[in-house]
């Protein structure tokens, strides 16, 4: 497919995301999030891989792999099959004691990123990343840089923003109109959702979807409500019409933010350095993944956890460089 016929099959794809956002607004994203999820983890990660990360230092990938290691074996240790760790003290600790920290621990990734990106001396690197140190214990106490960092950055801004700042970086190398109609359609879609009406009487949500959500995304939800002044409603979460519009816009932006992925595996060129053998070891880990899924829901989400974090932190030098060609090249 050309240039121009991909742009419009993602105009449907936005289009399309979002009145299945609207139909079913937690079953879709349960649903891509355990399906189209895992197989954009590792095909972005193989991908980014094959680009050098986007830095020059080797150091970037090993930090990478031990920060999202630490970030998420707080939630691999929830895991019920190995709760019994959590009684030793060392486990106890990192279970407990570790989420405290983890949302430092993506602020310096992207703290590090930012240095290697556009400092070559060692010693102006490691000033940047002290200086960005000192930062993060300094605003330690603000509510809101934890909702930034630890909530929103890995969440919303890594699909949404993220997603449409990449289109707009493709906008600017080759404007054409059928790109802008798609990235004003992407802005749009929050200012629709706050003027329309939704009726909370003709959703009906099966108890695995509400047990899945109330367990493990609540927080996401919360957050927006809390960014909005919007009142929490925890007896009528599910049915609420804020929230409602909440999840629609939730679902809709992990849903096309996959969709927008594979659609361009000619434009981004994802796919050219996959071999049979990698073909065939990201298809077979993506079916185990989705198995674990369909298996036990909270299983899969864990241990997928190191891999959806890892994705979203190995692109921080990707989400720099293009906010810095944006702001560049846009008038």
């Amino acid at each position: 497919m050309n240039h121009i016929n991909i742009e419009k099959l993602n105009t449907l794809l936005i289009l399309v995301s979002l009145v299945l956002a609207y139909i079913f607004p937690f079953e879709l994203f349960v649903i891509v999030y355990a399906i189209l999820g895992p197989l954009h983890y590792f095909t972005e990660i193989n991908w980014i891989k094959d680009k050098n990360y986007f830095v020059k230092s080797k150091t970037w990938i090993y930090l990478t792999l031990i920060f999202a290691f630490f970030i998420a074996i707080p939630g691999i240790l929830k895991i019920s099959n190995i709760s019994f760790l959590n009684d030793l003290y060392p486990f106890y600790l990192l279970r407990y004691g570790l989420p405290k920290y983890s949302n430092h621990l993506i602020f310096l990734l992207l703290i590090i990123a930012f240095s290697l990106l556009f400092w070559k001396k060692r010693k102006q690197q490691l000033l940047i990343i002290v200086l960005g140190i000192i930062v993060a214990i300094a605003v330690h106490q603000f509510k809101t840089y934890h909702i930034l960092i630890g909530i929103l950055l890995p969440t919303l801004i890594h699909v949404y923003i993220f997603t449409i700042l990449f289109m707009w970086y493709g906008n600017l190398k080759e404007k054409k109109t059928i790109n802008s109609l798609n990235i004003t359609l992407m802005l749009l879609v929050p200012f629709f959702l706050l003027i329309i009406n939704i009726d909370n009487t003709s959703y009906h949500f099966s108890e695995t979807t509400k047990s899945i959500i109330a367990e493990h995304f609540y927080k996401l939800n919360y957050t927006v409500l809390d960014l909005f002044g919007l009142e929490k409603k925890p007896d009528l979460f599910f049915y609420d019409s804020a929230n409602l519009k909440i999840q629609i816009f939730i679902a809709f932006a992990y849903t096309y933010h996959y969709l927008n992925w594979f659609s361009k595996t000619t434009v981004i060129g994802w796919h050219k350095k996959i071999t049979q053998k990698k073909s065939i070891l990201i298809g077979t880990l993506w079916l185990v993944s989705v198995g674990l899924y369909f298996y036990n829901y909270s299983i899969g989400l864990a241990v997928l956890l190191f891999l959806s974090l890892l994705h979203v932190v190995m692109e921080f030098p990707l989400n720099i460089l293009t906010l810095k060609e944006v702001l560049k090249k846009t008038p």
